[in-house]
């Protein structure tokens, strides 16, 4: 009989044992992060932005590929000293981790903001949703400005408008979250 084809939440769940396991600082971004705060959407992947020393390379590939994922070391280790991610397979699934070392200010802030959400059973380390929407408005596809109006519409009675604004105006999206702003007064 074939193994269980894993489910995303398998995959963060592992994230988060490995990682918890090697005691690296992490938080989860992206995807997982629209899931938490935002409107549901799919998504292929695991974004993670993770404090790691190079010396907790050969601990961290270890415990992914004994949990069935394809890990590198050499890329972890490229990742880190070059900047940069590394993608980090699962055997069993299509889904993947993107692993971030924390290597710029936007990196740590998101380190240093980060909530502890309750998610299906589990504490997990995730970007505040004011630090993500600012980053999906500095991205600016489609699909970030779509997920940063579902986060906003569904926290705004949460969120800390002067560390969001804040957060905008040092990532140059200061005109962007003003538009964004406009979008959620219209839909009201």
């Amino acid at each position: 009989m074939p193994p269980r084809r894993r489910s995303l939440d398998d995959v963060l769940r592992i994230a988060e044992d490995v990682l918890r396991a090697s005691r690296v600082d992490h938080v989860f971004v992206g995807g997982v992060t629209v899931l938490a705060f935002g409107m549901p959407r799919t998504t292929t992947d695991v974004d993670v932005i993770a404090a790691i020393d190079v010396r907790q390379i050969p601990r961290i590939v270890a415990r992914f590929q004994r949990s069935k994922f394809f890990a590198s070391a050499q890329d972890l280790h490229d990742a880190i000293v070059e900047g940069g991610h590394v993608t980090i397979q699962d055997t069993r699934s299509t889904y993947r981790i993107d692993l971030v070392p924390a290597s710029t200010p936007a990196h740590r802030e998101a380190l240093k903001t980060k909530r502890r959400i309750s998610w299906r059973g589990r504490r997990l380390p995730m970007a505040a949703p004011e630090h993500t929407i600012v980053v999906k408005l500095l991205w600016g596809s489609e699909q970030d400005l779509e997920d940063a109006l579902g986060i906003y519409l569904r926290q705004k009675e949460k969120l800390d408008m002067g560390a969001m604004r804040a957060f905008a105006r040092r990532r140059g999206v200061t005109r962007e979250l003003r538009d964004l702003e406009a979008r959620v007064g219209n839909r009201s």
